[in-house]
């Protein structure tokens, strides 16, 4: 205020003042409130002529609310009401002193207590952190907001929370000299994240409206269970089972993928979700076989599976063929499956590859030599044959590379004689053949046989030679007196 504008406020205070006599005053007393009506306005004071005529002062730091200046924020005529805090009297000149803190800290506590009745949301200033939670100023008053009532991004970044400004509910207004007051944020955040969900669903059900089985999207890995993956795209998940993921066996999903991956799957079904597969854009194991075999491969494959009609072969992780009955072996009589077992390794070569039906063909009976292919006997001829196994049942034989088979009837003329005593492993002996079947691998010989002939033969001979001077009484002579001479022993 400048010096010729205290001079006019004291004249005009000194005539009031003589005047007084002609005005009906009233004195006001320390703590009283009264209104009155502001005549003059400065930075940092303001005059105020009360319903007594009196006059009072205000100054900045008593206004109630925090501002710099008066200016702008009080205008000249404005009504205002406050409690006087100070009177100074003297024999010339007497100053009153308004207040109006603790009525704005009364409008104040009113109106939170209506923002409380109301369920109204308010700002405040985060004023401090603490282990509990945050106090914050609503209204010029302390309040505290404890973390359970706060949204759980908020608590995670508490500690950059000091002097930001919050939205929050008052769920608790206990008044008095230091009010208790209790501030919440879960009706926000809790509105909050509803609109959000709606919204979510909104924005699913729109994509998800979009795609279609078949469909080929790229996603992101959301989330790792023990057999499947979560795929998000912007609104929609979709499952990846661990039997989808590759042809081949997978042990554990965080072998393959991590959470952020991005991958590129097909839509292999929609109902209410969706079933995902990138197994269904590779290419199938089989399909990756076509491409390196062919016809007249020979593998090395394993022994999965036994059939009546056959056996079932793996060649590789997700590729099997069978090897039927007829392609063990040129031996029709060859018992192969009787003594293979499951993990088994076989040797084998690829007779056919359908593409079509996906199906392999093996045979094993092709790596093999057919001793019968070049092989000819006839029925009566003499053969050599090696011993190749002597039992009670007769000989096993070889002859021109090929087995037969010498019953024990057939070793000797000699009736119920023993194998073993007339041949032994390694021996070369001459039987005729009595039967062949080259296709079912059959060859049956006979020494008994080739001696009687030989017998037979050299009897023939003998007859041709003497046939006019010998008679058959001649021939018979000894074996008839043999008879005759053993005839009364046995008697």
């Amino acid at each position: 205020m400048t010096e010729d504008k205290k001079d006019l406020v004291l004249e005009k205070t000194q005539e009031e003042f003589t005047s007084m006599d002609q005005l009906e005053f009233k004195p006001v007393r320390r703590g009283q409130r009264v209104t009155g009506k502001v005549f003059q306005v400065d930075d940092n004071v303001i005059y105020v002529t009360l319903e007594n005529n009196a006059e009072a002062r205000m100054y900045l730091e008593y206004y109630g609310k925090s501002i710099d200046t008066f200016v702008g924020e009080v205008n000249e005529g404005d009504t205002i009401e406050a409690v006087v805090s100070t009177i100074k009297e003297d024999d010339e000149f007497s100053m009153i002193l308004l207040d109006r803190k603790a009525l704005e800290r009364e409008a104040n506590l009113q109106q939170v207590e209506e923002i409380y009745k109301e369920e109204k949301v308010v700002s405040c200033k985060v004023t401090k952190v603490d282990d509990r939670g945050l106090h914050v100023n609503v209204l010029g008053f302390n309040a505290f907001l404890p973390y359970g009532l706060l949204d759980r991004d908020l608590i995670n970044k508490k500690e950059t929370l000091k002097g930001q400004t919050l939205d929050v509910n008052i769920i608790e207004v206990k008044p008095g000299r230091r009010p208790r007051i209790i501030a919440s944020r879960k009706k926000i955040f809790e509105q909050k994240r509803m609109a959000e969900r709606e919204e979510r669903n909104r924005m699913r059900e729109e994509e998800f409206e979009t795609i279609q089985t078949g469909d080929v999207l790229k996603g992101r890995v959301e989330r790792i269970e023990p057999h499947m993956a979560l795929i998000r795209f912007n609104y929609v998940t979709g499952r990846l089972r661990i039997s989808q993921i590759q042809h081949s066996r997978i042990e554990s999903i965080n072998d393959i993928f991590q959470v952020g991956d991005e991958v590129t799957v097909k839509v292999i079904k929609k109902d209410k979700s969706l079933d995902l597969s990138i197994k269904a854009l590779l290419p199938t194991p089989f399909e990756t076989f076509e491409e390196t075999h062919k016809k007249g491969d020979v593998l090395t494959g394993e022994v999965v599976q036994k059939l009546p009609f056959g056996i079932i072969i793996e060649l590789q992780e997700g590729v099997r063929g069978l090897l039927h009955n007829s392609e063990f072996s040129w031996n029709p009589n060859d018992n192969f499956q009787a003594h293979v077992k499951i993990g088994d390794l076989l040797e084998t070569v690829i007779t056919l590859i359908d593409a079509k039906r996906k199906k392999i063909s093996l045979s094993r009976r092709l790596l093999i030599d057919n001793p019968w292919k070049d092989v000819n006997f006839k029925r009566g001829e003499v053969a050599t044959c090696k011993v190749l196994e002597v039992t009670e049942a007769g000989l096993l034989v070889e002859s021109k590379g090929v087995n037969g088979f010498i019953d024990a009837q057939e070793v000797s003329v000699e009736k119920d004689a023993d194998p073993n005593k007339l041949f032994a492993v390694g021996d070369t002996i001459e039987a005729r053949v009595t039967e062949v079947n080259p296709k079912n691998w059959h060859l049956k010989l006979s020494v008994k046989q080739l001696i009687q002939a030989n017998v037979r033969s050299e009897f023939e001979q003998h007859l041709t030679e003497d046939v006019e001077s010998t008679t058959l009484g001649d021939l018979f002579a000894d074996v008839l007196d043999n008879e005759e001479t053993e005839e009364p022993n046995k008697e």
